[in-house]
């Protein structure tokens, strides 16, 4: 049986989820590693769903299909409740997270050096290559405040691989994409982290789902986070 599933979330990536997956099948196959993977999709409009079917007969691919789009969150929690395996490794479909990078991110999980193991843009050897300066900036005060809950220099990376269940612990209710960020801070006092620079590339296909709305629902995650530290 596979000890690690890999939660892809998607919301139209149907130009992507081809070149993603042969990517992390050649890693598979040339690392000897064993673990399937499961898309959770969160009411795409476009032919993800029959993209990602297409290779259900062909390698360890199952979907999770979702009626309304609620947030990659709450998407990623309910697709940890499917899994059978004790560990997940949660990547995006656009391809900004180097599939190569899986074997590096998953052995010091499965030896049990760590509970969590986040690839990350601000360690030594992390990168944003094509990211200009004020995005730079931008996405570094986003973290600040991250930091005040927890001790990971890249709290906000979608690219990690932890214990299966340190996020079916989690509340389903967290708004937005940042569910990293809410393992490390609802566990940040238990968790064992380890982080591994990662090169971060911004996508070559399909449309960014960075909106206002992703900033406000981050916003309210702070929030919530404080009333709870101040026991409010």
């Amino acid at each position: 049986m596979a000890e690690v599933t890999i939660i892809i979330p998607t919301l139209n990536e149907e130009e992507n989820v081809d070149f993603l997956l042969e990517r992390v099948f050649e890693v598979k196959d040339a690392a000897g590693l064993d673990f399937k993977v499961l898309f959770v999709d969160s009411a795409s409009i476009d032919r993800t769903c029959d993209c990602v079917e297409k290779w259900q007969n062909k390698r360890p691919v199952t979907l999770l299909r979702r009626d309304v789009n609620v947030g990659l969150a709450p998407a990623v929690i309910a697709a940890a409740h499917q899994v059978d395996t004790a560990y997940v490794l949660v990547m995006d479909a656009d391809l900004s997270h180097p599939p190569e990078k899986i074997p590096s991110m998953l052995a010091p999980l499965l030896c049990g050096q760590c509970d969590m193991v986040i690839g990350s843009r601000y360690v030594k050897g992390g990168a944003v290559p094509d990211w200009p300066l004020s995005r730079k900036l931008s996405s570094k005060l986003a973290t600040l405040p991250a930091l005040c809950f927890c001790s990971a220099k890249d709290p906000l990376a979608g690219f990690f691989a932890v214990k299966t269940r340190f996020i079916t612990g989690l509340h389903t209710d967290i708004p937005g994409f940042k569910i990293g960020f809410a393992v490390l801070a609802e566990y940040h006092k238990s968790i064992r982290i380890q982080e591994i620079p990662i090169t971060f590339r911004d996508r070559d296909h399909g449309q960014s789902k960075m909106t206002r709305g992703i900033v406000y629902d981050y916003l309210r995650q702070l929030g919530s986070l404080a009333k709870g530290r101040m026991g409010l």
